[in-house]
């Protein structure tokens, strides 16, 4: 899971057959990967974690971190089935704040090169709570901070992804240069396959971070069945951990999290 996936501060690198991982501590480390990148480059962003995180101190990564064995404890009193949920309440239970500043600037700077730039999130898709699209949800709240995928995305049309597998009745979906994988029940490097093969596009690199290796894993996995060579660069970025936060107690970081648990119970 997202939330407790810490890792070692240090940078390293792994090769894996034609791919290299990278791991990074921070914003500026990640855009120097982006030198060299043309419109055959395919950049991708993960967003949770990534590019934003939640203004509620007891939704940020350094405070979960802090008291980690807080968020184990209650997630393993919280059924399986229910994380995901849980997860999403955490997203869309308080206002989102940009990770750094300069991420708005920066992608503008990729839109003035011609580089495609795409995101590729978690996010559900279709109804859940009092939101009715998860997807606009997203897409607004986005745009709200500066960041508008729509001008830089490698595919204009809005996409259905029925060839993978459903979750809470919806699929896969793809809209304004943002796609959703619905939840865990798909990996994302499936979906991004999925992506490239509706859409017959095809790059000779493809750029991609996210804040859990896994995630970046298996796109590299994926990428190695794609009907044509892809050189890969995976960044696996942690800077959300280092994000300095509001000081919360630990009995209001406890008393949040129990107030979420216990709303995700209640939902479908």
């Amino acid at each position: 899971m997202k939330i407790f996936w810490l890792t070692l501060s240090v940078a390293f690198c792994l090769s894996v057959c034609d791919a290299q991982i990278t791991q990074v501590n921070e914003m500026q480390e990640v855009f120097p990967f982006f030198n060299e990148t043309c419109a055959q480059t395919l950049v991708i962003f993960d967003v949770d974690m990534v590019l934003v995180q939640p203004s509620d101190p007891a939704f940020q990564m350094s405070n979960m971190k802090r008291f980690g064995s807080i968020c184990k404890r209650i997630m393993h009193e919280l059924p399986e089935d229910k994380h995901m949920l849980f997860f999403s309440l955490m997203t869309t239970s308080s206002e989102l704040v940009l990770l750094d500043p300069s991420i708005p600037q920066f992608l503008e700077k990729l839109k003035q090169k011609g580089v495609p730039v795409m995101a590729l999130t978690a996010n559900l898709t279709g109804e859940f709570a009092k939101i009715q699209s998860m997807e606009k949800w997203r897409i607004d709240t986005l745009r709200q901070l500066g960041i508008d995928f729509t001008s830089t995305a490698p595919y204009q049309e809005a996409l259905v992804f029925q060839d993978l597998a459903l979750y809470r009745g919806n699929y896969s979906t793809y809209l304004n240069g943002i796609l959703f994988v619905n939840g865990i029940v798909v990996s994302k490097g499936e979906a991004l396959l999925a992506f490239l093969a509706k859409t017959n596009l095809s790059f000779n690199k493809v750029i991609f971070v996210d804040d859990r290796e896994e995630n970046v894993q298996s796109v590299a996995e994926a990428l190695q069945n794609f009907v044509s060579p892809i050189e890969y660069q995976g960044i696996h970025f942690t800077g959300a951990q280092q994000m300095p936060t509001q000081m919360i107690s630990a009995d209001a970081f406890e008393a949040r999290w129990l107030e979420l648990a216990a709303e995700a119970k209640q939902l479908y």
